[in-house]
């Protein structure tokens, strides 16, 4: 090995030796030999080729000529430069670096690479995209495998050292590829000296760094083109992945941070960088628009982030502290300045940083303050847009207030009202946009002073001109006047708007309609919502009477339509003893014409029917009286199809409702609603619900939609009054004659049960059942035809006691007609109707129904038919047509056991008659009959259901007495049964026969089958294992028989493929709500298959089971399955006792394999959660068995996986919510359950807190926007799970500290003391160091504020317990900032959270 680096080094020292040798054009080959020579040679114990070659290449960089900037911008060079960096010490490299002027050079090189010429034609850019083993994080850090071979990178075209091609674009990008590459080398390999290795390592490490310790303005020479070639790879046309390119912005903030600080480094900042870096930031954050942009959407996040991370760093923060200490706006102004040439992204850049710089918790700045900052940043902003350009003022005027309306900005109503006029309300055309943002943001401006209403007034003039407006423009428009009522209502003057409104609404012109704007049902509701909070009783009235006193003809109409509005919004009943009446009055002012336009009309009778529904009998008999005639000639005469018609409609239904029962108008108004019914049955045409949202388009299906969902009494009513259904709704029913309108139909029948008044009516129920039962055809082709479909879906959902014995045998009796006779062949007909059929009989015969010509032969059809549509399937299946349906038919199959199980159970309650006794004896005859093999799986199911039936029947005796003989049926299902499982039959029909079969026998005495099939047990085990390995679920079944009645026949019963998807169960901490996916009924059968293995097996079986599989849990596909196993076997080891010797295994060894398990579970959630449930439930269930070790081994795992989690984006960062609240769990059950082990050993419990309090409060991957609700709730979730374990630790129960005797507690302790108080004193001594570690963890980064409410009882529990002399070692061991933090704690804790009772 020694003797192959010195030949290296030797190699490397000729190549170097002849880069001398040669004119400039040959360099490029000359630099690749040494390239060559350097991947070959990885460096030895001497470096002083490699520093030979660093200054060569210096040397030949220096200076203003063609050859020198060729090779400044060759790539090769500063790839050779990069591998340099990771080879040579720090201390060498410095003074080699120093004495070339490196930093020049590198300058000089950023200056001529940031200039592109532009290209003459197309070029092929030569990028190099190697991947670099280095991974930048946010800002340099230590990269352990820069230095294992950093020179592995594509050779560069030597086309490249041409000049003309090093200056286009793509030239110049692939040198600044490599630059940024070299320098962001050399940063990592500072830190990583300056962490570890001798001194000297430490002190190269900084006199590297001391050559970018340049003033402010100097860096610049550095920082300004770096991004300015940044924003050349921005605008380049497709993207093209460059050489760690998302590390090019942290790194220039790494090179920023090297500086010498000064007070003018905000300035020098706004002076030289805002410009380009607000254009840069804006393109990647999509400000004002997005646009198609150069790199990959990986690389734009974490550019974006970072810059916006250094400018507000390093100015918006900066500049904000000199404004509020010294009242200096020059950063602001400089900044300001500087951006004006690219105004339309700068300006909303500058103030998106601004608006979003944080207002430092705890700090000395007011939110006024704040505020005022903001202000005067938006008002520097708008100084200087005055002089851009038009077009760009605009957008970038528009993008600014849009942002600010969307955040809330406080922004002054005064400059608010200047952008205004000067850019919403501009002579050529107005703004809406602008509006929109303004009136969003602050009412104010327009409702407080003169100009403001001069301004209202200018846009509320506009708005009179609908014509004049775009689709969009109009649309804001009516946005506006919706927030202008707002606005009016947080004034509290609603009032006003009231009179607002009504002079923009009226029309022009008598016979013109309302103002479309200002008419829109959005304004309409939103007033109705204001009127009870914005106005008091009186001011209400006020504005009725005023409303009452427009007379005009256009005033009149306005007048009507918001009297609906404010009608709607009144309920409390402060406001309906004042109001009610008045709104009606004002409304009913004008006699109602026909020349009335039909929404005005329409917005009248709507006040009337509120006005009734809301008011006393007399008030609506008062009503009514003045109504009557009008109402009943619209009824009448007007057309269905007008919206006023729909409304006189509902007034007369309220009318009725008001009435009734038994009152004076109730036969007027029943009498004009039943004529006005019959009127919408007298057309021919079919009707359909309405669906449509527009009110304008009246159908007849928009009565019916109405009444369905909006007036249920009025259906029962209806029924009351004429004794039958409206004939339009049963046509909605019974109407649809094809599968198209099904749907229709359906949605009708749920709209009638969903209403609880249609329910309780009895009568209506009747009718609808006897209508649906009618609707059921009983011709075989009746079938499939969509009224039976209706009608079965109906029965279903009509609850069961709603349904009469007629009414349930009537039905049965129909159903049954469908079925074929013994006779007949079987049609097959869909599995659909068969599901819907069998579901409705069992429901039916879940009470008591006799029906006529009731047969046990009506069973044994539908089991027949049910196997033919089996049969049919698995012959399509092999054809390729569908797939095989076998669960479904099972699930059809269950339904006819269940209902033959309700049928048998009817006959044989109570005491049999002869009715009963003849209908045992015919199924009793049809069960002994022979069948054939086709038709086996429905003679098993109804053999079984009839004998667990019969046994179960308290009237089993005096059926037997009568000549019921049980065993004999027994014996005869064992007959059909025992076939099923000897054939070699798995898939389609023989699966279905087989499973029907073991689910029959299970049934029965264990002894008879293991008689009867002991021959078949190897023919059950071969089907077994063929079905799990086609990954089917019914293995298990077959698989759980053979364990249940020959478990002797299973050598090793777990050593078995374990296959289990991960599903939501296994994965979050909870049940299902609803359904069983596949993985949850193979869960659930894996774990029904163990414990039949596990029933009647010792303890030391049950761990040489869980004992193999530990030693067997790989990480094949199968060990999910396997955990789970393992999980169960450990539930079923509840009670065990610790071995006596330590060679035999017991739980103790169990739950240190499964610890370390845990660390290797990284890959799945699932796998986690599973592994942490089981360590939980050794420590839970068997803490007789768990040692020291143990307990300890709990404690480092969990402080392993929660550092790993705090510093790689593994599981825990992933998947917070399952991890997080597992590993607190285990440290819970530590605490509450082997608290006496932590006495000695505590301090593992410390560095277990410390570190899941660091992984709480650690910030990870930042979340998506759609994602940040979601991550702080799970944060603040998790927060209290910490803050539990610290009050477990600091107020202990008396349970889990009181685990000896009561004498000898008290000979060790006192008689006066107790084990809690001693317990709470040990944990004062450690638990302060939690605590620094909480105020450490806030000096690093922002805890939300909700996190720190979770965790404040815990902080709480922690001061209570800690010792004077803990408070001074906190105080002694913390810095000055954490003293700050600590004290405001300390000032909560004292206020709030000390216990100052007695």
């Amino acid at each position: 090995m020694g003797e192959h680096s010195r030949t290296g080094e030797a190699a490397l020292v000729r190549a170097v030796r002849a880069l001398d040798q040669g004119d400039a054009e040959t360099i490029p080959e000359r630099l690749e030999r040494v390239w060559d020579t350097m991947e070959e040679h990885r460096g030895g114990s001497f470096h002083a080729a490699e520093e030979m070659l660093l200054r060569w290449l210096l040397k030949n960089m220096t200076g203003s000529s063609p050859n020198a900037e060729r090779v400044r911008r060759y790539p090769r060079v500063w790839d050779l430069m990069g591998a340099i960096f990771t080879l040579v010490p720090l201390f060498s490299l410095a003074k080699s670096l120093a004495d070339r002027r490196f930093v020049s050079i590198l300058q000089q090189t950023l200056k001529d690479v940031a200039a592109p010429q532009e290209e003459e034609g197309p070029q092929s850019p030569q990028t190099n995209g190697a991947d670099s083993d280095v991974d930048m994080a946010d800002a340099p850090a230590p990269d352990t495998h820069a230095s294992v071979n950093p020179r592995k990178r594509k050779r560069a075209d030597a086309a490249s050292f041409d000049a003309v091609v090093q200056k286009q674009v793509a030239g110049c990008l692939q040198t600044a590829e490599a630059v940024f590459e070299a320098i962001r080398i050399l940063l990592c390999q500072c830190e990583l000296k300056s962490l570890d290795g001798p001194a000297t390592h430490r002190m190269g490490a900084e006199h590297v760094k001391s050559l970018f310790s340049s003033s402010a303005t100097e860096t610049m020479g550095i920082l300004v083109p770096w991004l300015t070639i940044c924003g050349l790879a921005l605008d380049r046309a497709k993207v093209e992945p460059l050489r760690e390119q998302s590390s090019w912005l942290s790194t220039f903030a790494a090179l920023w941070g090297l500086h010498l600080q000064s007070a003018g480094d905000a300035s020098e900042v706004a002076t030289h960088l805002s410009g380009v870096a607000t254009r840069l930031l804006g393109k990647l954050t999509g400000i004002p628009r997005q646009t198609p942009l150069g790199v990959e959407p990986a690389v734009q996040e974490r550019w974006s982030r970072d810059l916006r991370r250094f400018l507000a760093r390093n100015l918006v923060l900066p500049a904000r502290a000199v404004f509020l200490t010294k009242g200096s706006q020059e950063v602001v102004q400089i900044a300001v300045d500087v951006s004006s040439t690219s105004a339309q992204i700068a300006f909303p850049v500058l103030f998106d940083l601004v608006s979003k710089s944080p207002l430092a918790f705890g700090g000395a700045t007011s939110r006024k303050d704040y505020e005022t900052w903001i202000q005067i940043v938006f008002d520097a902003i708008m100084h200087a847009a005055k002089n851009v350009n038009p077009d760009n003022r605009l957008v970038a005027v528009r993008a600014i207030m849009e942002m600010a309306a969307e955040r809330g900005t406080a922004l002054s109503a005064s400059s608010l009202r200047v952008l205004c006029k000067d850019y919403a309300l501009r002579k050529d055309a107005y703004d809406w946009s602008l509006l929109l943002s303004i009136i969003k943001l602050n009412p104010d401006v327009f409702l407080v002073s003169e100009d403001g209403k001069q301004l209202l007034e200018q846009v509320l003039e506009k708005t009179k001109e609908p014509d004049s407006f775009d689709a969009q423009d109009s649309e804001r428009a009516a946005r506006f006047a919706v927030l202008l009522a707002d606005g009016y209502a947080q004034a509290r003057d609603l009032s006003t708007f009231v009179r607002v409104w009504l002079k923009h609404l009226a029309p022009a012109k008598p016979k013109a309609g309302l103002q479309p704007l200002w008419a829109q049902k959005e304004l309409a509701d939103t007033v109705a919502k204001l009127v009870q909070s914005s106005l008091n009783s009186n001011q209400l009235v006020e504005s009725l009477e005023w409303l009452s006193s427009q007379t005009q003809a256009t005033d009149s109409m306005a007048r009507i339509h918001i009297l609906e509005a404010l009608s709607s919004g009144i309920s409390q009943e402060e406001f309906v003893d004042a109001a009610n009446m008045k709104t009606f009055e004002g409304a009913f002012l004008e006699k109602s014409s026909k020349k009335d336009l039909p929404a005005i009309s329409a917005s009248r009778w709507m006040v009337a029917s509120k006005t009734i529904a809301r008011g006393t009998l007399e008030e609506a008999g008062t009503i009514w009286s003045q109504i009557k005639s009008d109402i009943k000639s619209t009824l009448r005469k007007s057309p269905i199809d007008r919206e006023d018609t729909l409304a006189a409609f509902k007034c007369c239904v309220a009318a009725w409702l008001a009435n009734h029962p038994r009152a004076a108008h109730e036969d007027d108004a029943a009498t004009l609603i039943c004529s006005f019914v019959e009127r919408l049955e007298e057309d021919a045409e079919p009707m359909e619900l309405d669906s449509s949202d527009r009110e304008t388009i009246v159908t007849r299906g928009t009565y019916l939609s109405w009444l369905l969902s909006d007036a249920p009494r009025l259906l029962s009513l209806l029924v009351e009054k004429n004794g039958r259904v409206p004939a339009g709704i049963l046509s909605l029913l019974t109407g649809p004659k094809d599968a198209a309108r099904i749907d229709s139909a359906l949605t009708t029948s749920r709209l009638l049960l969903d209403r609880e008044s249609n329910v309780n009516n009895q009568k209506l129920m009747d009718l609808l059942a006897e209508v649906a039962i009618s609707m059921i055809d009983t011709s075989k082709a009746g079938r499939s035809r969509p009224q039976t479909k209706i009608a079965i879906q109906f029965l279903l959902d009509v609850p069961s006691d709603v349904l009469s014995r007629t009414q349930r045998e009537a039905a049965m009796k129909v159903l049954v007609s469908h079925l074929p006779g013994d006779s007949d062949k079987v049609e097959a007909i869909g599995p659909e109707y068969w599901k819907s059929v069998l579901s409705l009989m069992v429901k039916l015969m879940g009470r008591s129904t006799f029906y006529e010509d009731m047969s046990f032969s009506h069973l044994e059809s539908i089991g027949r038919c049910l196997l033919t549509i089996h049969k049919r399937s698995n012959r399509r299946s092999r054809e390729g047509l569908v797939t095989d349906d076998t669960s479904r038919d099972r699930d059809n199959l269950k339904l006819l056991q269940q209902l033959t199980v309700l049928t048998i159970r009817q006959m044989t309650s109570g005491s049999p008659e002869e009715r009963e006794k003849a209908y045992l004896k015919s199924a009793i005859s049809l069960l002994q009959s022979p069948c054939q093999d086709s038709d086996a799986a429905a003679r098993i199911v109804l053999l079984q259901a009839f004998i667990s039936t019969v046994q179960a029947s308290p009237s089993v005796k005096k059926l037997e007495g009568d000549g019921l003989d049980i065993n004999s049926l027994k014996k005869q299902l064992l007959q059909f049964a025992s076939p099923a499982l000897k054939s070699g039959k798995r898939t389609g029909k023989g699966l279905a026969v087989l499973l029907v079969a073991l689910e029959a026998l299970d049934s029965l005495d264990r002894q008879m089958v293991r008689q009867a099939i002991s021959d078949s047990v190897s023919s059950l085990l071969e089907a077994s294992d063929s079905l799990l390995e086609n990954g089917a679920q019914a293995g298990w079944e077959v698989r759980m028989f053979v364990a249940n009645h020959f478990p002797e026949a299973l050598e090793s019963p777990l050593k078995i493929k374990m296959s289990v998807e991960a599903s939501p169960s296994l994965e979050e901490d909870e049940e299902a709500e609803s359904g069983e996916s596949a993985a949850t009924l193979g869960k659930t059968a894996l774990l029904r298959y163990v414990d039949a293995v596990v029933r009647s097996v010792d303890g030391n079986t049950k761990l040489g089971y869980l004992q193999d599989l530990l030693l067997e849990d790989g990480d094949g596909q199968d060990v999910l399955g396997r955990r789970l196993v393992i999980y169960r076997l450990i539930q079923h080891l509840k009670g065990s006792r610790p071995s006596d010797s330590p060679d035999q295994f017991d739980l103790a060894q169990a739950h240190s394999t499964l610890c370390h398990r845990l660390r290797r579970t990284a890959s799945s959630p699932s796998l986690f959660l599973l592994t942490a449930k089981a360590i939980h439930l050794l420590l839970d269930q068997s803490p007789a068995c768990m040692t020291q070790w143990n307990i300890e081994l709990t404690l480092s795992t969990v402080s392993t996986l929660s550092e790993q989690a705090s510093t790689t984006q593994s599981l825990m960062s992933e998947s917070p919510s399952i991890c997080y609240p597992s590993l607190c769990r285990l440290v819970e059950m530590v605490i509450k359950r082997h608290r006496k082990r932590l006495d000695g050993h505590f301090h593992i419990l410390i560095t277990a807190l410390q570190s899941l309090l660091c992984l709480l409060l650690t910030p990870r991957r930042r979340p998506d926007h759609g994602e940040e609700t979601a991550a702080a709730a799970h944060q603040e979730k998790h927060a209290r799970l910490f803050s539990r374990l610290l009050t477990l630790v600091c107020e202990p129960t008396v349970a889990s500290v009181s685990t000896r005797s009561r004498s000898q507690s008290q000979s060790q302790t006192g008689g006066l003391d107790s084990e809690k108080d001693r317990a709470k004193r040990y944990a004062g001594q450690y638990m302060y160091l939690v605590l620094m570690q909480y105020v450490k963890l806030q000096l690093a980064g922002a805890v939300p504020r909700g996190v720190r409410e979770a965790l404040e009882p815990g902080v709480y529990s922690v001061l209570d317990v800690t010792t004077a002399d803990g408070l001074k070692i906190m105080n002694d061991a913390m810095d000055p900032s954490g003293r700050v933090i600590f004290k405001d704690m300390f000032k909560l804790y004292q206020r709030f959270g000390k216990w100052s009772g007695v």
